[in-house]
């Protein structure tokens, strides 16, 4: 069975600020020319696997919008199983966003991002091909490693907590 991302689902920004209309508030962004990025990462901990999805609204040269939400499963997945999780959770939010927004097909607005490396020296090149055909065959540009930032960057953060630390540190 594949995830789903509910509309309800709650979403967070960096600083700890619960969004409590995540498409309305990526929708208006979105329509002022900006445009998102989704990526999935995950991390198992001693009870479960934790994935964490963000949107990335860009702001060429100003900076951006980082939106999150959290997603379980159970613990003892296969590389293909948690893979195939984290990119269907992006894609699933990438088509709910597109079919929201009514954007134009021939608009590029959303790119959804594969935390899958291509390099033969990883485990998950095997999966590099099947993940970003998922992807672009559901419409949408994508990126994978080393160029899919958000997934393994962004979203790494977010599953890690680095910026619950990072604000308690400050305080």
């Amino acid at each position: 069975m594949r995830p789903s991302v509910e509309v309800d689902t709650r979403w967070w920004t960096l600083g700890g600020v619960e969004v409590l209309d995540v498409m309305g508030s990526v929708k208006s962004l979105i329509r002022q020319g900006q445009l998102v990025h989704i990526g999935t990462d995950a991390q198992k901990s001693p009870s479960r696997m934790e994935f964490v999805t963000v949107a990335c609204v860009l702001n060429p040269g100003k900076g951006g919008r980082v939106f999150y939400s959290r997603h379980f499963d159970r613990k003892n997945l296969s590389l293909y199983e948690k893979l195939s999780t984290e990119t269907w959770l992006s894609l699933d939010l990438a088509m709910k966003m597109h079919e929201t927004f009514g954007l134009n097909p021939d608009e590029q607005k959303i790119w959804v991002h594969v935390d899958a490396n291509p390099d033969e020296r990883f485990d998950s090149s095997d999966y590099v091909k099947q993940l970003a055909g998922m992807v672009a065959g559901s419409g949408f540009p994508v990126l994978v490693k080393p160029n899919a930032w958000c997934a393994s960057h962004v979203a790494d953060f977010a599953v890690k907590n680095k910026h619950s630390r990072a604000r308690m540190r400050a305080a």
